[in-house]
C-alpha cells in the first residue's frame, strides 16, 4: 500500500466518489440524496471542479493492488469558508446541490462556524477505507500522512467532526491522538444527531517530541559520566 495525493489521471474518481458518499451515512444523503448512482455522478463533478469541500487538491488516496482503498479529505486553513465553498459546488452542481449543501453544513456543523478557533486550524472532512480493506490500518496510516503534512507546514491543530454513535471511528481518531473538546445536538429531518468535535494539537505533539528526545539525550549523558 502507498499514499498519495488524488489525481483524476491515475486514480478511479468512481471510488474516491463512492468512499466519500459511504464517509457519513447521516450526512451525505442529505447533500447529494439517496440515489446512490446520480450522488456519486455528482460528487465525481465536485471532485474533478476542485475550489471546494470535495475538491481534487483537498484529497490523499491510499492506494492498494492498484484500487483506491481509502480516502482522505482535508482542508487547509486559508480554505473558502461556507459561502465560497458554496458557490464552489453551484458552479460543479447547480444550484440545489449547493443548497442543500449550504443547509446541512448549517444544520449540523452551526457551532463550528459560529466558534471562532484561537488560532488557525486544518480540517478533516473525510476519512473513508473501502469495506474490503478495514482492519488494516488504512485509516491510521491516512491520519498519520495528515499529521506529518500538517507539522511539516508549521500548523497547529487539526479540527474534525464525528457524528455520533460511532465507536470505531472515535476509537481510531483517539489512538491518532485526537481528544474531543465539545459536542452538540443537531436536529436534520426526522432525526436529532449528536456531534463530536475532535481535535488534534500538533504544537503540543511537537513539544513532546522535544521533550522526549532532550530526556533521552539526558540520560545518555547521565550514562556517559557514569561510565
Amino acid at each position: 500500500m502507498f499514499i498519495e495525493p488524488f489525481s483524476p489521471d491515475r486514480h478511479c474518481t468512481e471510488e474516491v466518489a463512492g468512499l466519500i458518499y459511504e464517509t457519513e451515512p447521516a450526512y451525505f444523503p442529505l447533500v447529494f440524496g439517496r440515489d446512490r448512482t446520480r450522488a456519486l455522478s455528482t460528487i465525481e463533478r465536485l471532485v474533478r471542479a476542485g475550489g471546494n469541500a470535495f475538491g481534487r487538491e483537498m484529497i490523499t488516496c491510499a492506494v492498494r493492488e492498484g484500487r483506491v482503498a481509502g480516502i482522505l479529505v482535508m482542508q487547509a486553513p486559508d480554505a473558502p469558508g461556507l459561502v465560497k465553498g458554496a458557490l464552489a459546488v453551484a458552479r460543479a452542481a447547480g444550484p440545489i446541490t449547493a443548497v442543500r449543501f449550504f443547509l446541512v453544513e448549517l444544520l449540523i456543523f452551526a457551532p463550528h462556524y459560529l466558534k471562532r478557533e484561537p488560532e488557525p486550524a486544518y480540517e478533516i472532512s473525510s476519512l473513508s477505507v473501502a469495506p474490503a480493506e478495514r482492519g488494516r490500518g488504512i485509516g491510521a496510516a491516512l491520519l498519520e500522512d495528515a499529521v506529518r503534512r500538517v507539522r511539516s507546514r508549521g500548523g497547529g491543530r487539526i479540527v474534525l467532526s464525528v457524528i455520533a454513535p460511532n465507536p470505531p471511528a472515535v476509537r481510531l481518531y483517539e489512538r491518532a491522538g485526537f481528544h474531543t473538546v465539545s459536542t452538540h445536538r443537531a436536529w436534520v429531518p426526522y432525526r436529532a444527531l449528536t456531534v463530536l468535535t475532535m481535535v488534534y494539537d500538533a504544537v503540543q505533539d511537537r513539544s513532546d517530541t522535544l521533550m522526549q528526545d532532550f530526556d533521552e539525550t539526558m540520560r545518555d549523558v547521565r550514562r556517559d559520566l557514569a561510565e
